[in-house]
């Protein structure tokens, strides 16, 4: 058995600790001590061809981190007239191609962006850092919308994602600008005049009241809300360019991330948000994410009703095969002809008392709800309704949809386990009334890690679909609710701090035994950690802690690129989600993201 361990930093107890990235500066691998540290490669508003990496935001804005462009290559500029550089850098791969070395970076922002950062190699140490960096154009996918974690595909590329999409009901509904800024809250609505902005509508602002002057069907003419929450692929060649492919065919979700099995066509993906699902798409041919058959979970609790333990059996729901240019042909429709809305593909009705009055409608939860509604397919829209509204219509065809922030996925193929993130176990977990109620467990706000068995799944014909479906739910390692009492230097915390605060994203280091679990919380912990866990020993280790307000993301195993293997993390958003107050204190260390790596550790082969 081959060995990996870590130095423990420790809660971050002094206010010092607390501004700070923290991270082990050691590691043991097969009984050999390492020196190893975190490395920043670049931090948000850096362009490391510059001096100092001081960025020309008028000159060269696109080879800015993290600044946001439009459709037109334009950079975007917040009410105050600055340009808007985002502080949510989040998914981020390590690419080997040919004798050079990129890193492709993803941000969590509306719209989103994606950056190509080459990255040179000391040839002694393994040492990385970054010499240039480049946003790609997103405008020949529609764009790109918040994309939060996402993975590196058997074949080499990045696997993106796009969370949150806009509510296609909701977008439908709206009648002016004046109505979305009353309304709007999930985007929010200054995300979405960045959202026309990106697209060159005319946000002009006589007035000066916030509200652009111009009529909605402007934006509503050139944004549709079907045009976000896919996973994205880019494949980057030798010379830094890189393609970029919209996977419609695998479904439209809150997509937290897309997750290649090794047989190079089964495709997971977890779904971020309230009232959500676990799917898998399982492609025509292996390599090839372009056309396949999506099915959605449905879930058998075998743990008795309101239980500590969310413990299932799992089975799958068909939603019929498609390919992405049949799905894209609906967003884009012939000229003249009107690009599909939501009341092309259901019809609606009112629920009562969690019913509905009419037959053959069905009460399902909407887009990232918990809002119960009445819907009925339109005849022959079983295409749109599967890719489009993937959520419904998995609902409407009995599937469960009932997970609460399923975040992040990875896989041990030796035991053939598929570890999933819960960050937040409430809402829909609990019992529901009105709809289907598949799970009812016990609320934990600090979340969990779960396993899945994977193996050979069969459909009702017996005709095996894939052999890398996930069976069953149980789990793994949770967090534990903890109040800490006046005096304690934990007093704030809602989490005990020996553990777990809401996991989000997860890595697995195969043939090691170690799985990496970075946090996403609020109150659960003031500070942030990534977790390194044996899944043998279950030892838990804390082997790095983020600033106040932080969000740890990214985290991802590269364990050979020329001889030194590597662990990504990136430090989101800091001093943002909480303690802004902080930014003013001496030890403060700025609201730019860090994206970088912990290493070099020797080949993790």
């Amino acid at each position: 058995m081959k060995w990996l361990s870590f130095e423990d930093v420790g809660f971050a107890r002094t206010d010092a600790e607390k501004h700070k990235v923290r991270a082990s500066t050691k590691a043991n691998v097969n009984g050999r001590e390492v020196s190893i540290g975190f490395t920043t490669l670049l931090r948000g508003r850096q362009d490391p061809s510059r001096p100092e990496r001081q960025c020309d935001l008028a000159n060269s804005p696109a080879t800015c981190m993290g600044v946001l462009l439009s459709a037109s290559g334009q950079p975007l500029r917040d009410d105050a007239g600055a340009v808007v550089v985002s502080t949510a850098h989040d998914n981020t791969t390590l690419q080997k191609v040919g004798d050079k070395i990129f890193m492709v970076n993803s941000t969590e922002s509306i719209p989103a962006a994606m950056f190509v950062t080459t990255l040179a190699q000391d040839p002694a140490t393994g040492a990385l850092s970054a010499t240039a960096t480049r946003a790609l154009d997103t405008s020949p996918i529609d764009g790109f919308w918040y994309s939060c974690a996402g993975s590196k595909s058997p074949w080499g590329s990045h696997l993106a994602s796009e969370e949150f999409p806009v509510d296609a009901r909701f977008m439908q509904e709206r009648t002016s600008w004046a109505d979305l800024r009353t309304r709007a809250t999930s985007p929010t609505f200054p995300e979405f005049k960045l959202a026309a902005q990106y697209w060159g509508v005319n946000l002009e602002d006589a007035n000066q009241d916030g509200t652009p002057d111009g009529d909605i069907a402007d934006f509503k003419a050139v944004f549709s809300p079907y045009f976000y929450g896919f996973a994205v692929e880019a494949t980057v060649a030798e010379n830094g360019q890189a393609t970029l492919k919209k996977h419609y065919a695998m479904g439209r979700h809150s997509m937290e991330l897309p997750l290649v099995m090794p047989d190079n066509k089964t495709v997971l993906l977890t779904d971020d948000g309230t009232n959500v699902t676990l799917s898998m798409f399982v492609a025509d041919t292996a390599g090839d994410l372009s056309a396949g058959t999506l099915y959605v979970m449905r879930a058998y609790q075998t743990t008795p009703a309101g239980s500590k333990d969310f413990i299932a059996d799992v089975d799958w729901v068909n939603l019929g095969h498609a390919t992405n240019d049949q799905v894209r042909a609906l967003l884009h429709p012939p000229a003249g002809t009107p690009r599909i809305t939501f009341s092309d593909i259901f019809e609606t009705e009112a629920p009562n008392a969690g019913a509905c009055p009419t037959e053959g409608f069905k009460p399902v939860r909407g887009a990232n709800s918990e809002t119960l509604e009445c819907i009925k397919l339109r005849p022959g829209m079983e295409l749109a309704a599967s890719r489009l509204e993937t959520r419904r219509y998995a609902n409407y065809l009995g599937a469960t949809t009932e997970l609460n922030k399923e975040e992040g996925m990875t896989y041990d193929p030796d035991s053939h386990t598929l570890y999933v993130a819960l960050s937040d176990i409430s809402k829909g977990m609990g019992g529901q009334t009105g709809g289907d109620d598949h799970i009812n467990v016990a609320t934990n706000l600090c979340g969990g890690v779960f396993g899945l068995n994977v193996g050979p799944w069969m459909n009702a014909s017996g005709t095996v679909v894939t052999n890398y479906a996930p069976l069953n739910w149980y789990p793994v390692l949770v967090g534990v609710p903890q109040t800490y009492t006046a005096g304690s230097p934990y007093v704030g915390n809602t989490c005990s701090v020996n553990g777990l605060a809401n996991p989000d994203n997860l890595a697995y280091l195969r043939g090691y035994n170690t799985l990496i679990i970075g946090e996403d919380t609020g109150s659960g912990h003031q500070n942030d950690a990534i977790w390194s866990f044996n899944t043998v020993t279950r030892k838990l280790t804390r082997i790095m802690t983020t600033p106040f307000g932080a969000e740890t993301t990214a985290p991802g195993w590269f364990p050979d690129i020329n001889g030194y293997g590597y662990l990504t993390a990136v430090v989101q958003h800091p001093y943002g989600e909480s303690d802004a107050n902080r930014l003013t204190e001496p030890e403060a260390t700025g609201r730019e993201s860090w994206v970088g790596v912990v290493g070099p550790f020797p080949a993790l082969k």
